[in-house]
C-alpha cells in the first residue's frame, strides 16, 4: 500500500472535541460502550453486536501497529468510504491522514487508550471555503480478542 493521503490535499479538517455526542447514532454507540461488561468491551465476544448492527457500516476498528507508532484498520464499514474515498481496511493511520493530522490523531488516540475514556469529535472537511463533509466521530478504547491488548473502535457518523 502506498503512503499517500487520499482526501484531496487542498482539503482541511477542522475538528473540535465535544463534551457529549449530538448525532443520534453517536449517542447509541457511546451508550453501547458505556454499558460494556466490567472486564471491558472485547472484540469477538462483545463486538460486533446485534444491539448496534445497524451502525456497523459506520464503524472502524483500529489495532496498534509498528510498535505503537501507528494504527492499522482491522475492520471498516462501507459508509466510511465516504470520508476516505476508498475502502480503508488494512490501511495505516499514516496512510490516511496528512502528516500534521496523523501526529495529532496518533497522540490523541494513545492518550485515550491510557485513560480508558471515550472521546467525541466534530469534524468538518473543507475544500477552500466550501464544507464538503460534516461528521461526528466517536472514539472508544476496546480490548483485542486476546483480552489484554487495547484496540480502538471508531464510529464515523455524517450530518447531511
Amino acid at each position: 500500500m502506498s503512503n499517500t493521503f487520499h482526501t484531496p490535499t487542498n482539503w482541511r479538517d477542522e475538528f473540535a472535541t465535544l463534551a457529549e455526542p449530538r448525532h443520534p447514532a453517536s449517542k447509541r454507540l457511546l451508550t453501547f460502550w458505556e454499558r460494556r461488561p466490567a472486564d471491558g468491551l472485547i472484540v469477538g465476544r462483545d463486538f460486533p453486536s446485534r444491539v448496534i448492527a445497524d451502525l456497523l457500516s459506520n464503524v472502524t476498528l483500529w489495532e496498534p501497529a509498528q510498535a505503537g507508532t501507528d494504527f492499522r484498520v482491522r475492520l471498516a464499514g462501507v459508509s466510511v468510504c465516504r470520508r476516505f474515498g476508498r475502502d480503508i481496511k488494512g490501511a495505516l493511520f499514516s496512510e490516511l491522514f496528512s502528516p500534521d493530522d496523523f501526529r495529532h490523531h496518533l497522540a490523541e488516540t494513545r492518550e485515550l487508550m491510557l485513560t480508558d475514556k471515550a472521546k467525541v469529535v466534530e469534524s468538518r472537511l473543507f475544500d477552500g471555503n466550501v464544507q464538503r463533509l460534516h461528521q461526528e466521530v466517536v472514539i472508544l478504547p476496546v480490548l483485542a480478542p486476546n483480552r489484554s491488548d487495547q484496540w480502538v473502535l471508531v464510529g464515523l457518523f455524517f450530518f447531511d
